[in-house]
């Protein structure tokens, strides 16, 4: 009996203890406006309801959900102490022994407003709204303007105007008439926003701007920029040399692009007829100085955008060797001269003393992609490489890969700074070599020690 009894006061008194240590909180907070959160699927709490403390003695795992308003994103998530921006997750499971908590931030839907039209035809400005975000209201009216180019167009249509706006004129509209759409004061942002505004008007000839080539060069003339329903394109010769018994395309030859190859030099003139009778001209001059190439070609729109000036690419190209054998610019910026720019050669991706390319644009050496290969493992073989170190290349070719030309006389002649005995000792004829273009006459010049008629110098 007394047993029985012991047992029942241990019950009685552990029973609250057994309870309170099984006992956890959880803490919600929905810590802005534009969301709610839902505890075991009741009540939703939302940010009038502050921070909430809630007690369980379940030891099952249940869901907290965050539901973010229409309108509204979930821009931060607390989850047991780890912060989470623009989460992805919605439902987070609590389960105790320990305190548990979920706090979530709540942010209006940021929206996108653009304005675009079909090219060619007209133009749109502005062409976007920036910082709107749903449920804003405009304080000042937004307006939008459509307007044609040429002035022999129209604004034919405009889709995406949203309910409340304005548009100025019943579409399609009068030729050479701007028409505006007009977000008014107080009207609110509850979605995305896209204006798209069409032109119609007759079909309009193009050519693009006039070329300069070399003899021999393929050269494309491009009516494809015309605006407008065009069915058919025409090309006729209308100036040249030897014009108008001799011509590089017949009268009417057909196609959006033609292509011919001139061999005369001269200055030839086009006249492209589109659908309609609209016309337009352009010319193409064929000339021996490739300098006057390159300058058409790259150089006066480069230097009117100040690429390559300080470091005078152009001036030290037009002096180099490339020039005098016609390496024109796009034989290494490969692509340049179909407008691929940048090319896959740009500053940055040669390195300066080694002239080997980048590791972001590949591997390899970027003179051998021309020049023969050797020329590597030649310099490595010779003195050139100990004298060089790690300017490399750069220590003979010092103007770099625009102008590589280098001369074996600026360092092999008398009272060089390098130490370098001259005449050679034993070799006292080669004092009467002043021109370093005649090295090569015995040298291989990245290893001059390896003569080019056989055997080897000191």
């Amino acid at each position: 009996m007394f047993k029985r009894l012991m047992i029942i006061l241990l019950l009685v008194c552990l029973g609250p203890m057994a309870a309170y240590a099984a006992s956890w909180t959880l803490n919600t907070w929905a810590r802005s406006g534009g969301g709610t959160i839902v505890v075991r699927g009741g009540t939703p709490q939302t940010s009038a309801n502050g921070s909430v403390f809630k007690s369980y003695t379940t030891s099952q795992a249940f869901t907290v959900t965050v539901n973010p308003n229409t309108g509204y994103i979930v821009s931060q998530v607390n989850y047991n102490n780890v912060i989470t921006t623009s989460p992805t997750q919605t439902s987070y499971t609590v389960q105790g022994p320990t305190a548990q908590l979920v706090y979530a931030n709540f942010s209006p839907l940021p929206l996108t407003v653009t304005a675009s039209v079909s090219i060619p035809g007209g133009s749109v400005s502005p062409t976007s709204l920036t910082g709107i975000i749903y449920g804003a209201k405009l304080t000042t009216a937004r307006t939008f303007t459509f307007t044609p180019s040429p002035a022999t167009y129209n604004v034919a249509s405009i889709t995406g105007v949203p309910a409340g706006a304005t548009v100025s004129t019943a579409l399609p509209a009068a030729v050479n008439t701007p028409v505006t759409v007009t977000l008014p004061v107080g009207f609110t942002f509850t979605s995305d926003i896209a204006l798209y505004g069409t032109f119609s008007g007759p079909p309009i000839a193009k050519t693009g701007t006039p070329q300069v080539v070399i003899p021999g060069t393929p050269t494309t003339l491009d009516g494809s920029s015309s605006i407008g329903a065009i069915s058919s394109y025409t090309w006729t010769q209308t100036a040249g040399p030897g014009f108008p018994l001799t011509r590089v395309i017949a009268d009417n030859t057909p196609g959006a692009t033609v292509t011919f190859t001139p061999t005369v030099v001269g200055t030839y003139t086009f006249k492209l007829t589109v659908t309609g009778g609209s016309t337009a001209t352009t010319t193409v001059n064929v000339t021996d100085s490739y300098v006057e190439v390159a300058r058409a070609q790259c150089y006066n729109c480069h230097s009117a955008a100040g690429i390559g000036v300080t470091s005078n690419v152009f001036g030290n190209w037009s002096t180099s060797g490339h020039k005098s054998k016609a390496v024109m610019c796009a034989k290494c910026h490969v692509g340049a001269d179909t407008g691929g720019h940048p090319s896959l050669i740009t500053g940055g991706s040669v390195s300066e003393s080694t002239f080997d390319f980048a590791p972001t644009h590949g591997t390899g050496n970027f003179c051998v992609t021309c020049h023969a290969p050797t020329i590597i493992t030649e310099f490595a073989a010779s003195k050139h490489s100990i004298v060089a170190g790690t300017a490399s290349c750069s220590f003979c070719h010092v103007s770099g890969v625009h102008n590589p030309s280098a001369d074996c006389t600026n360092c092999h002649k008398a009272g060089n700074t390098l130490g370098l005995p001259w005449p050679p000792t034993g070799y006292t004829f080669h004092s009467s070599f002043t021109d370093g273009s005649v090295c090569k006459m015995c040298h291989t010049l990245h290893n001059p020690k390896v003569l080019s008629f056989g055997g080897s110098c000191k």
